[in-house]
């Protein structure tokens, strides 16, 4: 995906050579001075407590990250040829419109379901017509169809239509972004090989609880839109991922890249990225204010202020974090006690409750 661009990166050259430092600084372009404005605006409304650099959070996303990737010690981040890439991706993605123009093209069948997003009154024939000119969506879809949440009977679903009268518009709407969100999950070589069928996962979950959450809330109306927003709020880790393993297949194809190094670099701009990405690709308003909340809400004691101004936000948040609980932690009673210390609604209460006695039946 970015191989063209990472090139002229590191012009081509092995470990050995030295980069170009100074491709990507040059000045910061308008369109990336707003989107931080937007969300420094948007932290400013929220942030009423100072939050700690070794917070409860922060400790339990680098957890996550040592589940996908294994534990390592700080001790290996001297590793220079790690750093040396991850130097020139931090670089990057200080600049991310050329990460952004590299990313494929928003499919109009996608393009169709974020503005029909709440219109329960937009025509299914047209959106099926579009999806069928997107393979690898309408496999997807049909592929929900056949899943276990709505599969009724013992004949196969295999074609749009039959996966239509299957899943109902709702369903068809969650299919059509899942089959687009799952074309961006990374293939990982040998040395990280569960990472992209993990991150999956873990997109597929975050956007089923983020729904759950919101269908037992005051915002119901909204499910569709959190299940979007679950599945795509950890973009900017695939696509992270991605440069960082396209970068080492240039630099030094048979080289094992330290994962401390990006383990560090994926905290502190996963969720940015994610936000440019929804902005790039002309996202609704609402789906990019509650994006550009995820990179900046890390502490339980936001919770309450941001349930009460933008409880979709909220309940995104804590769809992910019990997500990363749910797939790191196979101790129930464990799981449990940090999932209802790191969040705050009666609605995540509720679900981690349901989880826990499903466990012990």
């Amino acid at each position: 995906m970015f191989i063209s661009l990472l090139k002229r990166v590191f012009n081509g050259n092995r470990a050995s050579a030295q980069a170009n430092y100074v491709y990507f600084e040059e000045t910061r372009n308008s369109q990336q001075e707003e989107a931080e404005q937007a969300i420094n605006q948007l932290q400013n409304e929220l942030a009423q407590t100072a939050i700690s650099m070794t917070s409860p959070e922060e400790q339990q996303q680098k957890a996550f990250y040592d589940y996908l990737f294994g534990d390592s010690s700080v001790n290996t981040s001297q590793d220079e040829l790690s750093l040396f890439v991850t130097e020139q991706i931090e670089k990057l993605l200080a600049n991310p419109k050329y990460i952004l123009e590299a990313l494929p093209v928003l499919p109009t069948s996608l393009s169709k379901v974020l503005a029909q997003l709440n219109d329960e009154a937009f025509d299914t024939e047209v959106l099926i017509v579009l999806i069928e000119q997107e393979p690898v969506i309408a496999a997807k879809v049909i592929e929900l169809a056949n899943s276990a949440l709505y599969k009724r009977g013992d004949k196969d679903i295999t074609d749009l239509k039959s996966a239509f009268m299957q899943l109902g518009t709702q369903g068809l709407i969650e299919g059509v972004i899942n089959g687009f969100v799952s074309k961006l999950t990374p293939n990982s070589p040998i040395y990280f090989q569960q990472y992209g069928q993990k991150i999956w996962q873990h997109s597929q979950s975050t956007g089923e609880i983020a729904k759950a959450l919101v269908l037992q809330s005051e915002i119901k109306e909204e499910a569709s839109q959190a299940y979007l927003l679950g599945l795509i709020c950890n973009l900017g880790d695939m696509i992270i991922y991605q440069l960082l393993m396209e970068a080492f297949s240039i630099v030094h194809p048979d080289c094992q890249p330290n994962s401390f190094a990006f383990k560090e670099l994926m905290y502190k701009n996963s969720k940015k990225l994610t936000y440019h990405i929804a902005k790039y690709w002309h996202f609704p308003e609402p789906i990019l204010k509650t994006l550009a909340l995820q990179a900046k809400i890390n502490n339980t004691t936001l919770l309450k202020p941001l349930l009460a101004q933008r409880p979709i936000a909220c309940y995104i948040y804590e769809a992910n974090l019990i997500s990363e609980l749910m797939m790191q932690n196979q101790n129930k009673d464990q799981i449990m006690v940090t999932a209802v210390e790191l969040t705050f609604t009666e609605q995540a209460h509720q679900f981690i409750q349901q989880q826990a006695e499903r466990g012990d039946n």
